[in-house]
């Protein structure tokens, strides 16, 4: 019994030391596990002074996107001028158009600090243009630095997750490959 009992101690002695010895890790959020790893690029500021630039870039992307759902478009639209430099970031409303629902579209700043709302989906929200200027685009009530930050406050990653569809995983992995090229 006295033999059993020193090898249950150092079981639990050596249990002891790997938990508190061990290193933590990086700190994960779990509602926003699932982003792919290197999601944002490190790129220079873009350039962008007027939202006829905003627009007229906007709208090169919008073909890409068209197997997207609405959520999904606002988020690759996010990362896609992101990575390109813009100071942008994710605006909602919990009850947009006084409709109950949530919406979500982006706010960038251009050099001078001045804002500009942008619609990935103008058409399928009945917006005036892709950078609309509407009181209801004006009216939200949170904003999100990032994907992150956004699929962790609103219903979850798994909304916004444009990268797991095919077009998305295509697009992705075009986009890493270009930036790979750029930085040879």
């Amino acid at each position: 019994m006295t033999k059993t009992w020193v090898i249950a101690v150092a079981v639990v002695l050596f249990v002891a030391a790997f938990l508190f010895f061990r290193s933590p890790g990086p700190a994960t959020l779990p509602v926003a596990s699932g982003i792919p790893d290197n999601y944002y690029f490190s790129l220079k500021s873009a350039d962008v002074d007027s939202p006829i630039e905003l627009i007229r870039f906007s709208s090169s992307i919008r073909p890409d996107t068209a197997k997207l759902t609405v959520a999904e478009r606002a988020a690759y639209f996010q990362w896609y001028l992101k990575n390109r430099g813009f100071n942008v970031s994710f605006v909602s409303s919990r009850d947009f158009r006084n409709l109950g629902q949530v919406h979500t579209w982006l706010l960038v700043k251009n050099k001078l600090g001045e804002t500009m709302f942008v619609e990935p989906s103008a058409q399928e929200m009945k917006a005036e243009s892709i950078c609309p200027t509407t009181p209801d685009y004006k009216n939200y009530q949170n904003q999100f630095k990032d994907i992150y930050e956004l699929s962790s406050s609103i219903e979850g990653v798994e909304k916004y997750a444009w990268w797991r569809t095919s077009s998305g995983k295509e697009l992705f992995q075009k986009s890493v490959m270009l930036l790979k090229k750029e930085q040879l």
